[in-house]
């Protein structure tokens, strides 16, 4: 068995990937999102048998016992117990209504954080595409509902905006946006996203994309570009350049 983890403040995102996995009973303090990209899994929740096929995903409360066994590659979520209050989205516990569920939405957003967490550099600006499952299972599978967001011309769209800019060659984070406008990061992402068409990380991203370019045309070499520009090395952004343009950023200075 294989897995890759990345931790945040009050969640963690795993990829989990054998020829077949099989879990005991056991039970977690967290609640655990997790999708079987590959296989279907036998279930057994809370005593009742069960089956998630493959692309469903499976929502457990914080102790509920579990085992399973069939998948071959499982992404998933975990929780804070206190996670929905401490992300100001409630000030009470939160249920989900669902053990399974298929959802194409969910297999597309799991699907795409596989990237992010089995690449060469595991991407710390993971918090966006969990922010995204996140705000569909809380509206689809949960009695919460999320407040309305501040709209697209909101003043902090243009707060967050100097800050990314101001900061472009740092790894801004989404809580650090959130705690400074004082908002939820659900309700930010979504604001930002309003205002420019994307979230703000991936937003920021396309700034340092769009610089670099500059840079280049400049004569700057790829390595200080990278340097400048907020990427931890040529690689990356050999990466992402050639993600946004088609083209790496050594044969686009050439031209």
């Amino acid at each position: 068995m294989r897995q890759r983890n990345l931790v945040f403040g009050n969640f963690e995102v795993a990829v989990i990937w054998a020829d077949r996995l099989t879990f005991a009973p056991h039970a977690h303090d967290e609640y655990v999102l997790s999708c079987n990209v590959s296989g279907n899994e036998k279930l057994i929740l809370d005593g009742q048998r069960m089956v998630a096929p493959e692309r469903t995903t499976t929502l457990y409360n914080p102790g509920q016992v579990q085992e399973g066994d069939g998948t071959d590659c499982l992404v998933s979520i975990y929780l804070d117990p206190a996670f929905f209050e401490k992300e100001l989205l409630s000030n009470r516990g939160v249920s989900v209504d669902k053990p399974i569920v298929n959802d194409p939405v969910l297999f597309d957003g799991f699907s795409k954080m596989i990237s992010k967490l089995v690449g060469p550099e595991p991407d710390k600006q993971a918090e966006e595409p969990v922010f995204r499952i996140l705000e569909h299972i809380i509206e689809r599978y949960t009695a919460l509902r999320i407040e309305q967001s501040p709209r697209a011309c909101d003043w902090r769209v243009e707060r967050a905006k100097a800050i990314l800019i101001d900061r472009l060659d740092e790894t801004v984070t989404l809580t650090e946006l959130a705690d400074e406008l004082q908002l939820n990061k659900i309700a930010l992402m979504r604001m930002f996203t309003k205002a420019t068409g994307a979230p703000p990380i991936s937003w920021q991203r396309i700034q340092r994309l769009q610089t670099a370019r500059q840079l280049l045309k400049t004569g700057r070499s790829v390595v200080d570009t990278a340097y400048q520009t907020g990427f931890s090395d040529q690689a990356h952004l050999t990466r992402w350049f050639g993600r946004a343009y088609g083209i790496s950023p050594a044969r686009f200075a050439r031209r």
